[in-house]
C-alpha cells in the first residue's frame, strides 16, 4: 500500500517526538517544517526538532519558519507540559541539518511535486501554514487536506474554551480555515477520550528503559496528580494512518480571534450557514483504543530494539 506523502509542521514540543516516529512508521514524510509556536525561543523549537529527526531515524528535508505568530502584539501563552526547554531536559542526539529554504517555500514546493496528494499535519500552531498560503494563494487548491492537532469540540486546557495550541496563533488558524482546504480536527476533546492509565502506559513500555521509552513516558506526562496522559500528536498520525479505527463527524469550524477570554475558541456548527460555509472539517470523536495501543507498543519495540 502507498503511504500519503506528508508535510509534518511542528512548534519543537516534546509530544511532536513521538508523532514523528509514528509517522515514520505509517506515512511518507517529504519535509518537516518548524515554527517557535509555544517553545520559549525559536532556537529551542529548531534545535529540539532536528534532534527529533535525528532520534527517530527519519531523513527527509528539514526546514525553518516563523520565530512569531502571525501577529506580533499578540501574547502566545507559555506551553506548560514540556518545562522551558520544550524536551523536559532530555539529551537528544545533535540534531539534523536544515535547508535554506524556509518552511513556507517548503510547503508549497512539496505541494507542486505531490500533485494534489500531499497531506499536511500539523502537530502545534498553523503559523507556517498560514504564511504559506499568504504567499502562494494558489496553494489552498493544490493540498489534499490539513490534518491539525488543536481546538476542541467543547472546553479547553487554556481556558474553560481555548486549546493550548489554537491559542498561540487563533489568526493563522483562520486564515488556514478560511482558506477552503479540507481539514481533519484532533482536538483536545479526542485527546481526553484517548487518555491512557497508568497501568495502559506499563503495558505499552512492557518493562523497557531505554531511551525511546523515556521520551514516551515523558511525552505523554502529566506534571499534575490526576491529569489525563495523552500523546496529541501521535494521534493526528494514527488517524490519518489508520483511519478505520477513528469515528470522525462532519462539522463548520469557525475560529473566534476577538474576544479576550474566548480568542483561539473553536465553534463546530453541525449546520450549513446562511452564508454557505460547507461542513469541511471532520472532528476526530472516538478511536479504537485497542488498535491505538498496539501501535503505540510495536513502534516503541521496534524503537527499542535499535539499541
Amino acid at each position: 500500500m502507498n503511504k500519503l506523502p506528508v508535510v509534518i509542521d511542528t512548534d519543537g514540543q516534546l509530544d511532536s517526538f513521538w508523532g514523528i516516529m509514528l509517522a515514520k512508521q505509517l506515512l511518507d514524510v517529504k519535509a518537516v517544517t518548524v515554527c517557535k509556536g509555544k517553545s520559549k525561543e525559536a532556537e529551542q523549537a529548531f534545535e529540539n526538532t532536528g534532534g527529533f529527526l535525528t532520534m527517530a531515524g527519519l531523513q527527509c528535508h528539514l526546514s525553518k519558519g516563523s520565530e512569531r505568530p502571525v501577529l506580533i502584539s499578540k501574547k502566545v501563552p507559555e506551553q506548560r507540559r514540556f518545562l522551558p526547554d520544550g524536551k523536559c531536559g532530555l539529551p537528544f542526539p545533535k540534531g539534523a541539518n536544515y535547508d535554506t529554504m524556509p518552511a513556507w517555500d517548503r510547503i508549497y514546493q512539496e505541494a507542486k511535486e505531490a500533485e494534489g496528494e500531499l497531506v499536511v499535519v500539523c502537530f502545534g500552531p498553523m503559523t507556517n501554514l498560514a504564511l504559506a498560503i499568504f504567499k502562494y494563494p494558489e496553494l489552498s487548491s493544490m493540498i489534499k487536506k490539513v490534518a491539525f492537532v488543536g481546538g476542541s469540540y467543547d472546553f479547553g486546557n487554556v481556558s474553560a474554551v481555548v486549546e493550548e495550541n489554537m491559542a498561540a496563533d487563533p489568526e493563522a488558524a483562520k486564515a488556514v480555515f478560511q482558506s477552503g482546504i479540507l481539514m481533519e480536527m484532533y482536538g483536545y476533546h479526542f485527546e481526553l477520550k484517548s487518555a491512557l492509565t497508568n497501568a495502559e502506559v506499563g503495558k505499552i513500555v512492557h518493562g523497557a528503559n531505554g531511551p525511546y521509552t523515556t521520551a514516551f513516558a515523558m511525552s505523554g506526562m502529566s506534571h499534575r496528580p490526576g491529569e489525563a496522559i495523552y500523546y496529541g500528536p501521535a494521534l493526528a498520525v494514527f488517524g490519518i494512518g489508520m483511519p478505520e479505527h477513528v469515528r470522525f463527524e462532519r462539522y463548520n469550524i469557525f475560529v473566534e480571534t476577538k474576544g479576550e477570554l474566548s480568542r483561539g475558541r473553536v465553534v463546530p456548527l453541525n449546520m450549513y450557514t446562511p452564508l454557505g460555509y460547507p461542513k469541511n472539517t471532520k472532528v476526530a470523536m472516538d478511536l479504537d483504543r485497542e488498535a491505538y495501543m498496539n501501535l503505540l507498543k510495536e513502534t516503541l519495540d521496534g524503537y527499542e530494539k535499535l539499541e
